[in-house]
């Protein structure tokens, strides 16, 4: 069993062995911008190449223009931005309903209490 995480759990159940997730692009050190290509070989060369390199994350990159480059680059910062404002929206709507949910609960009163001198 040389696989990690849950592809473990799967080789236990003797489940179908499912393919590593794949990085679609990179940044390299010199500035340019790789996209992944390994998804347009053929499964059984992906396989010959990850039992070869000793892993099942494979990236074969292939450096774009840069014009497509900063157009990778903005619909990305464009999609991050999305997801951003999607999971602080989703937070602020459940902050919003604790705070609802804390201010319909009756509030305890500050009187004392004739007999015992306690407060209610």
């Amino acid at each position: 069993m040389g696989a990690a995480g849950g592809t473990k759990l799967a080789e236990l159940l003797t489940m179908a062995p499912r393919r590593a997730h794949q990085a679609a692009i990179a940044a390299a050190s010199d500035g340019s911008v790789l996209i992944n290509v390994v998804e347009l070989l053929p499964p059984e060369v992906q396989d010959r190449l990850g039992e070869a390199l000793g892993t099942r994350q494979l990236f074969i990159g292939v450096p774009l223009k840069l014009r497509e480059a900063a157009e990778v680059v903005a619909r990305l910062d464009g999609a991050a931005a999305e997801a951003s404002a999607r999971l602080l929206g989703g937070r602020a709507l459940a902050a919003a309903a604790s705070k609802r949910k804390a201010s319909s609960r009756p509030a305890a009163s500050g009187r004392k209490s004739k007999s015992n001198g306690k407060r209610h």
